[in-house]
This record gives C-alpha cells, sequence and structure tokens, in this order.
C-alpha cells in the first residue's frame, strides 16, 4: 500500500512534464537582405495550419522578421510593412526633402560626394557606408514598449537573433538587451551599415558566422525545428560581376561550415527558391514576387506540416496568435522626462526647445519622428535615435552623436556648352548645428569663379553671411542666333546678408551687395551703346524670398517652387549717375501637376523687370539656354534661344513642359515656351512673340542628369540646337 501511494505521487509530478505537454516548436529564420520578405509568405501558412511557435531565432533580416512576430506582428501586418516601406531611403539614411533646411538644399544637391573630417582626426573614412540612423527608428517605431533592457525570453514569444563581433570573429547570440538595437546589429553587412558598438564588441551581420541558426533555436528549448532558408547556393562567375554579389558570397563562405551543420539537423526545412533575386530586390514587384514563393513552398510541403502538427497532438487546436502592446497601437503617448545624450549641458536645453518636445506632455509619433527626422536632416548629426521606457508617461530618451562640422566636397559637369567643370568645396566649422561656418568653393571650367564665404547663427534660426566671389568671365553674345560680341571682364562681388531658416521650405534673405566689373573688352559693343569705361562699381541693397516644396531637385513628382528678388542699384549708395538709382524685379514661378503616374505637366512663369530711365549695361536683361544665371547672374533660359542675348528692360516668359518616365530612370520631356519684351513693363503686351521648345530625353543618374536637348525658335532661325548635359548644375 505504501509503495502504491508513492508511485501515485510521482504520477502526479510526471505526467504534466512528460505526457501532458507538447513538444516545444522553434521557427528559424535565415538571413537573406530583401529575400527576407519570403519569411512572410511562409507565417502565412504557418498560421493557417494551426502551428504554435514556442521560439524563434533568426539573422539579419531573418531577426528583422523574427523580433517583430515575437512582439506579436502577425504576418499579415508583416506583409502590409513590407509593402509600404520606402527602402530605397530607408537603408540609404536619405532624408527627404520637405525636411531637410533650405539652405542645405541649395548647397548640397551639386555635389557627387562629400567627405567629413575634424581637426582632431582629420578625414576619417566611415566604418560603413550607410549609418543605419532610419532603420534604427524604424524597429524603435515598430516595437514601442519593448526599448528597455529586457530577456528576450520574457517576449510573447521567446526570441533569439545572431550578431558577429568584429573584435574577435566569435557568434555573438543576442537573447536579451534592447530590442530594436539586437535587431539593428543583426543586419549591419559588413561595410555596408555601420556596426553597432555594443560594451566592447563591434557588431555586424549574423551571417557571417551563422545565417541559419538552426542550433540557437535548439538552445532556447526547440524539440522540433521549422527552418527557412534563403540561401540560393555559391555564385558562379556571372553572378560575381558585382560588389553586391562579392560580399553575399564571402559571407557564405565563412559561414558554410556552420549552415552546413544546421541544415542537417532542422526537422522541416524549407526553401523558396529565390533565384534571380539578391538581398537589394526591394522593389514592389520583387517583394510581392518573393513572399508568393515563401507561401507557395510552404503550401508544397502542407503534408509534412499536418505530420508536424498531429506529432504535437493538435489535431483541433488553434493556437493564439501573440497580441501588441496597447502601446504599440497608440498614436499619442504621455511623455514624461525628456534626456538627451551625446551632447554638452547647454546645448541639449537648446536643442530641446528647438525640437519643440516638452516634458510631462502628450506627443505623437509622427511629431516625434518628424522632430528626429529634421534634426538629422540638418547634416550635424551622423545618427539621431531615441527609446521610450519604463511605463506610461514614459521617459524619452534622444540618443545623438554629433559629425564633425568640416567637409570636403567634389562636384563634376560636362556639357557641350562649357565643356567639363569641377566643383570643390572646403568647409570649416567646429560645430554643424550652431556656431561659425567658413566656406571655400571653387569652380574650374572656361568662366571660373572662387567664392568665400563666413556666416554665423544657428541650423534653426537666423544666420549672419559675409562673402566674397571672384569670376573670370569669357563668353560670347549672340543676337538672333549670330555670335557678334565677345566679353572679357573680371567680376568682383562682395556681400553681407542676413537670412531666416526657420522654415524648411522657406527662405528670406536681405542685404547689402558691392559688385565691382573689371572690364577687358568693351561692353556690349557693335550695334550696342560702345561703352569705353574700364570698370563699373555699383552698390545695391537687395530683399529676396525664395519658397520650395519639391520632393526632389531634378524631376520632381510634385511640390512647387517660387523666388523673387528685388534690387536697389547705386554707384554711392543713394544715387547712380548723380540721378536717381535704378532697380530690378526678377520672379520664378514653377508648380508641378500631376496627370497620371507617368505623366507631369510643369508651368513656369518668369521674368525680369528693370525700373528707371539710367540703367546700368551690366544690368541689361539676358536670355537664352536651358540654366538659369549661367553666365550672369539675370540670365534666364528659354528653350530655342540657343546662346545668351541681350533683350529689352522688360521681359516676362510663360513655360509649358509636359513630362513622361519612360522607365525607372529615363523621362521625355516635350517643352514649349513664349517670351513677351518692351522697353517699358506697361507696354510688354505690344512687344513682339518670340516662340520657342524643346524636346529632352533624360536619365536620372547617381551622377547627376544625363541629358539631350533639341530645341528651335523664330527668334533665332537657325536650324535645330543640340545640348548635352551630364552632371548636376552648378
Amino acid at each position: 500500500m505504501k509503495r502504491l501511494c508513492i508511485f501515485l505521487f510521482a504520477l502526479l509530478f510526471i505526467l504534466p512534464e512528460g505526457m501532458g505537454q507538447r513538444k516545444k516548436v522553434g521557427l528559424v529564420l535565415s538571413g537573406g537582405g530583401a529575400k527576407g520578405v519570403a519569411h512572410i509568405g511562409v507565417l502565412k501558412v504557418l498560421e493557417e495550419a494551426g502551428i504554435p511557435i514556442d521560439y524563434i531565432s533568426g539573422t539579419s533580416m531573418g531577426a528583422i522578421i523574427g523580433g517583430l512576430y515575437a512582439v506579436g506582428y502577425d504576418a499579415k501586418t508583416l506583409d502590409s510593412l513590407v509593402r509600404v516601406q520606402d527602402w530605397t531611403s530607408l537603408l540609404s539614411d536619405k532624408v527627404s526633402r520637405n525636411y531637410l533646411p533650405f539652405y542645405k538644399k541649395r548647397s548640397t544637391e551639386k555635389y557627387l560626394f562629400s567627405l567629413a573630417f575634424s581637426g582632431r582626426d582629420g578625414f576619417k573614412l566611415p566604418a560603413g557606408f550607410v549609418e543605419g540612423n532610419s532603420i534604427y527608428n524604424l524597429f524603435s517605431d515598430l516595437t514601442v514598449g519593448y526599448h528597455d533592457s529586457i530577456s528576450f525570453r520574457d517576449l510573447p514569444i521567446p526570441f533569439a537573433c545572431v550578431a558577429a563581433n568584429m573584435v574577435d570573429g566569435s557568434e555573438v547570440v543576442m537573447d536579451s538587451g534592447v530590442l530594436p538595437l539586437a535587431m539593428r546589429a543583426s543586419m549591419a553587412i559588413p561595410g555596408a551599415f555601420e556596426p553597432v558598438y555594443l560594451d566592447s564588441m563591434l557588431l555586424v551581420d549574423g551571417g557571417i558566422s551563422n545565417n541559419f541558426p538552426v542550433d540557437v533555436a535548439k538552445d532556447m528549448g526547440a524539440e522540433i525545428t521549422i527552418g527557412v532558408d534563403l540561401s540560393t547556393g555559391l555564385k558562379d562567375v556571372e553572378g560575381l560581376d558585382n560588389i553586391t554579389g562579392m560580399v553575399n558570397q564571402l559571407v557564405a563562405f565563412m559561414g558554410m561550415q556552420n549552415y552546413q551543420k544546421n541544415k542537417e539537423s532542422v526537422d522541416l526545412y524549407l526553401n523558396p527558391g529565390l533565384q534571380g533575386y539578391s538581398a537589394a530586390s526591394f522593389t514592389y514587384e520583387a517583394i510581392d514576387t518573393m513572399i508568393l514563393r515563401g507561401e507557395r513552398i510552404a503550401r508544397a510541403n502542407w503534408d509534412k506540416i499536418m505530420a508536424l502538427k498531429e506529432e504535437l497532438g493538435l489535431e483541433d487546436e488553434q493556437p493564439v496568435s501573440p497580441s501588441k502592446l496597447a502601446v504599440m497601437e497608440k498614436d499619442t503617448l504621455q511623455i514624461g522626462e525628456v534626456a538627451i545624450q551625446g551632447m554638452r549641458d547647454k546645448d541639449k536645453r537648446w536643442l530641446q526647445r528647438r525640437l519643440h518636445i516638452r516634458e510631462n506632455a502628450p506627443l505623437t509619433k509622427a511629431k516625434l519622428n518628424e522632430s528626429l527626422t529634421s534634426l538629422y536632416g540638418t547634416g550635424a548629426f551622423t545618427s539621431v535615435n531615441y527609446s521610450l521606457t519604463g511605463s506610461d508617461p514614459y521617459k524619452l530618451t534622444l540618443d545623438v552623436r554629433e559629425k564633425p562640422g568640416s567637409s570636403l566636397s567634389f562636384g563634376f559637369r560636362f556639357d557641350s556648352e562649357e565643356m567639363a567643370s569641377i566643383l570643390l568645396n572646403l568647409t570649416f566649422s567646429h560645430r554643424s548645428l550652431r556656431g561659425s561656418t567658413v566656406s571655400l568653393t571653387g569652380r574650374l571650367n572656361k568662366n571660373p569663379y572662387v567664392q568665400l564665404d563666413y556666416s554665423f547663427g544657428t541650423a534653426f534660426l537666423h544666420r549672419v553671411g559675409v562673402s566674397y566671389l571672384y569670376r573670370y568671365n569669357d563668353f560670347n553674345l549672340y543676337r538672333k542666333g549670330k555670335r557678334f560680341d565677345n566679353l572679357i571682364f573680371n567680376y568682383h562681388r562682395g556681400e553681407i546678408n542676413v537670412s531666416d531658416v526657420n522654415l524648411r521650405n522657406f527662405n528670406f534673405l536681405a542685404g547689402l551687395r558691392y559688385e565691382y566689373f573689371d572690364l577687358k573688352s568693351n561692353f556690349y559693343n557693335t550695334d550696342y551703346n560702345i561703352d569705353e569705361n574700364a570698370s563699373y562699381g555699383f552698390i545695391s541693397y537687395f530683399v529676396s524670398t525664395s519658397f520650395e516644396s519639391f520632393d526632389r531637385r531634378y524631376y520632381p513628382n510634385k511640390g512647387l517652387s517660387f523666388r523673387a528678388e528685388y534690387a536697389l542699384h547705386t554707384d554711392n549708395f543713394a544715387t547712380y549717375n548723380n540721378d536717381v538709382p535704378f532697380s530690378s524685379l526678377m520672379f520664378d514661378f514653377q508648380p508641378v501637376v500631376r496627370l497620371t503616374n507617368r505623366i507631369y505637366l510643369l508651368p513656369a512663369l518668369y521674368g525680369r523687370i528693370l525700373i528707371g530711365n539710367n540703367v546700368a549695361l551690366p544690368y541689361m536683361n539676358l536670355m537664352g539656354g536651358e540654366v538659369f544665371g549661367r553666365y550672369m547672374n539675370q540670365q534666364l533660359p528659354f528653350y530655342g534661344v540657343h546662346n545668351m542675348e541681350i533683350f529689352d528692360n522688360s521681359l516676362i516668359v510663360v513655360r509649358l513642359s509636359a513630362r513622361q518616365r519612360l522607365w525607372r530612370r529615363h523621362y521625355l520631356t516635350i517643352s514649349g515656351n513664349y517670351a513677351k519684351q518692351s522697353g517699358n513693363f506697361f507696354d510688354i503686351l505690344k512687344g513682339g512673340d518670340i516662340l520657342g521648345g524643346g524636346l529632352t530625353y533624360a536619365y536620372n543618374s547617381l551622377i547627376g542628369p544625363i541629358s539631350l536637348t533639341f530645341d528651335g525658335s523664330n527668334w533665332t532661325r537657325s536650324g535645330i540646337g543640340v545640348y548635352f548635359n551630364m552632371g548636376f548644375y552648378f
């Protein structure tokens, strides 16, 4: 009797742990970059089949999908998430132009590259081509409520991901810490993304050491493993003709031993067969196909999945998907304390006021992201990240890393008019966000210039600037399409101005300008006034305003641009030639009108009006070519007037272009323009009609627009003009 009681007592404890519990299932998701979206298709089928997931291990993109699934994002939600992302911007840290300060739009969109440097360290190449700021903030957005340092075993589904330590080459299994940081570390492809610095480790993509971490899932407690492997095998010679293929092959070789062992030990092996796709295949069509292939491979193994379900003893049981925390669904969060890491104390207080983030106040996620993006868009920081820790109200911590304020920039352009042009800029600044900046810019071509600028202020408020420009000018002047003069002169310009940079799309500038024309030949000879003066000197008061909301500078899809400048010109601060001064008004308005997804209308209205009876020759109206201000600041473009020509005191142009996107970066544009000119603005409608048009094919390349234009007009009557350009305009 005593032995029977002992047996029954023991049985009560043995049954729940042995016979009463099913086997634990581990899901293993491999790395593969963009190919990782195929994991979502597999998850859809596993959910449909009712297979419970007890543990998840993943590497790189598998860590991202796995981490999000572990905190409650089901397959349907993940499908929507990957389709709506702008992957090009996310993976390049590109900031939308809408969030760039106005001066950044104008100063950075003409250089091929820029290298930052500091006075202490000099030039220092980054550890990764991309910082990974945008993708890390996306992970933070999606995991609000899990920003504290925690054990990943406490997530709705226990989770672990794999990274590699570049210091000693060891594999690092991340099963605790800050979840978005762990996901970011696991996908840091060496050379492409900045590594994650954690304690004494330098963490990069786990694919180097363990791209298919079946062993990690088993160590967590998985007794049955389902593995989704995105490998497409080693590449042949044809697949190694680009840097992406070379990096992928190198990663595959480094983790080959672990990969083979894990592949042999997995219980249910699924490979969606993604030949033809790469880690960079983030187009909408590719994502759609790869998700579908993940779903197809799972359905092709439906019998094996059902057998697994039977082995688990869950024929009729449907697992409950993990639910997201309520805070992850909220658009508005209650913020308590706000802390800023990575800056001096006095700068922290100043920055917090500029960002309009208050303590003990509600804050929407949209406003938080807008503030962080605007701050990152100043170019003053290599990273701007955040975390929300604790519970309602949450502690908001902004983690910033300041970028060296000094930089060296290089630009290049080739066109059929000036041939090769090189633009160099050297900027010295102790700190980018606030303080003084000295900039030296030089252009090398037929009409070279050098410009020295000094400014003081902040990236959010007003700036005071002083500049000096010297430009050598040697260009031809045309009349009715025929060359009749050559102008050679040295141009000096000194300027002091105040600008308002508080608004992203708007800029206001006012100041005093001195211009000196040192003539080497007569100004506007032959049929125009012969002027034997050796030089001209002018003192001008000016004010200008600009608004620009294009989503991109070249080939925009939305937005508009408006700018206007008024200047009063004197030779002694008050008069010109002992008479009343003359003035100039220039304006330019260009909106974008979308007709279809590929066809856009680009209307434009621009012109320049000279006011006064005693206008100096260097300020006469000029028109011709495709680019504003190519040779002289007042030069207006016009399709059909191939070269620069002189026009009357009042000149108004209306232009209408229709642009069609042929392929992703290829454009065909047909343009027509119509101009009126007159000596008096009020008689401009009586002036002659100037009609012209052009046809342009363009490719928007990484080095700038590559375009070929054919144009003609009733003004020149010199046949069809041809203009070729390669590179950014400057």
